[in-house]
């Protein structure tokens, strides 16, 4: 199924391409309130990541279509400036930290099993990695 382009910008990460969004919502997503959300244009995955997390509690879900497969990561950076705001260069450094070795997965899904212990977080990760 196709994403509609309306409201969406769009910017291109080595060689991808991916339509990104801002929101906000609440109990129904993986962050509270405003947050971001990143779709590769084959819809293999997308990112998302919630504006202004406390520094001790930032992380960031890197999802495959379907949700088959979810990793959440720990410790990114603030992509957002101090005032919350987003910007292309901001959406460009998220997605370029998701591609690169990441040590900290916080939480790993893969179809309905989540009980993994560290090694098995990271191979989850390894596969995501392989299709983004």
């Amino acid at each position: 199924m196709a994403i509609s382009k309306k409201n969406k910008s769009k910017v291109t990460v080595n060689g991808k391409e991916y339509l990104w969004w801002v929101f906000d919502e609440y109990d129904q997503t993986t962050f509270d309130g405003i947050q971001i959300k990143a779709v590769c244009s084959d819809q293999t995955h997308f990112i998302k990541y919630g504006l202004q997390q406390e520094e001790d509690d930032r992380k960031l879900a890197l999802i495959l279509k379907d949700y088959t497969k979810l990793v959440l990561l720990s410790s990114p950076p603030k992509f957002e400036d101090n005032k919350g705001i987003i910007t292309k260069s901001g959406i460009i450094r998220m997605i370029e930290w998701c591609k690169q070795d990441i040590d900290e997965v916080q939480y790993a899904l893969d179809g309905n099993e989540n009980d993994f212990n560290e090694a098995e977080k990271q191979m989850i990760l390894k596969e995501i990695h392989k299709i983004i």
